[in-house]
C-alpha cells in the first residue's frame, strides 16, 4: 500500500482524498468556523496581491480629499454597529476595494447579504431581524434570488432564509453569478427598488413615513455613534494612562 502511494496514480488518489475530506470539513462546520476562516484567508491573499492597487488608490484619495478612506455605518452581523469602507477620492471599479480590509477584519463576509444604513434598520420591524444572523457581504445572495421587482420586504425574507441556509457550495455559485452579472453588464437588476434607494427613502416614496420620521432617525443614529465615540475615547484614555503609570 505504502509503495502504491508512492507511484503517480497513488500521490493522485491521496491528494484526491485529501482534498474531499477537507472540502467536507469545510462544508459540515462552515457556518460555525470555516465560513470565516475562509474569508479571512483569502482576504489577505487578495489584500497582498493588490497591495500596490491599495497604495496607490489611498494616495490619490488622500491627495484629493484629504482622507483616505470614507466610512459607513451599517448594521452588521447580531445588529452590531459595523463600519465598512470605501476610497474617499477613487471611484469606479476601485471604489469599492477596502472592503477586502473590512472583510479581513470581520466586518463583513465576501458573501452575505446587502448591507444596510443605521437609519434603515430603526424602520425595520421585529420579525426581520433575523437577516443578521448573517455578516453583510461583498456579493449578495440575491444574485440568485433576487429580481427586477424585488421589494425590500421580500429582501428582509430572502436574507433570513439565506442566513438559515448558508453553505460552502453555495456560497461559491453565489460569487461566480455576481462575477458573470458584472462580466455581462447586468449587475444590479436583480436588486429591484433596493439597488438605487435605500429603505428609509422607499418608505417615504410610499407614504409609510414622514421626513419627521427620517430626520428623527437620523439624529438617533448620530446620537448612537456620538455615545460610541466618547465610549471609544474613554477606553482609549484610561489604557494610554494605565500604560504610562505602569
Amino acid at each position: 500500500m505504502i509503495e502504491f502511494f508512492k507511484t503517480p496514480a497513488g500521490l493522485a488518489l491521496f491528494s484526491v482524498s485529501a482534498a474531499a475530506i477537507i472540502i467536507f470539513i469545510l462544508d459540515v462546520n462552515y457556518r460555525i468556523f470555516a465560513k470565516r476562516v475562509l474569508d479571512f484567508i483569502f482576504a489577505l491573499l487578495f489584500t497582498v496581491i493588490l497591495s500596490p492597487v491599495l497604495a496607490v488608490c489611498s494616495v490619490i484619495s488622500k491627495v484629493k480629499c484629504g482622507v483616505v478612506y470614507k466610512k459607513t455605518a451599517c448594521f452588521g452581523a447580531g445588529g452590531k454597529i459595523v463600519f465598512v469602507r470605501e476610497y474617499a477620492g477613487v471611484n469606479g471599479i476601485f471604489k469599492k476595494l477596502p472592503r477586502i480590509l473590512d472583510v479581513l477584519c470581520g466586518s463583513i463576509s465576501f458573501v452575505g447579504t446587502k448591507l444596510i444604513p443605521l437609519a434603515d434598520g430603526t424602520f425595520m420591524d421585529d420579525g426581520d431581524m433575523g437577516r443578521f444572523a448573517a455578516k453583510s457581504g461583498i456579493f449578495c445572495h440575491l444574485a440568485f434570488t433576487g429580481s427586477a421587482e424585488l421589494t425590500y420586504e421580500e429582501m428582509f425574507k430572502l436574507d433570513i432564509r439565506y442566513a438559515r441556509k448558508r453553505e460552502l457550495f453555495y456560497d461559491i455559485f453565489i460569487v461566480l453569478k455576481n462575477l458573470l452579472l458584472v462580466f455581462r453588464g447586468e449587475y444590479g437588476a436583480h436588486l429591484g427598488e433596493t439597488a438605487n434607494k435605500t429603505y428609509s427613502e422607499k418608505l417615504l416614496e410610499r407614504g409609510t413615513v414622514t421626513p419627521e420620521d427620517i430626520e428623527k432617525s437620523e439624529k438617533y443614529v448620530s446620537e448612537i455613534l456620538e455615545e460610541r465615540e466618547k465610549r471609544r475615547a474613554l477606553i482609549k484614555n484610561r489604557w494610554k494612562h494605565g500604560k504610562q503609570s505602569v
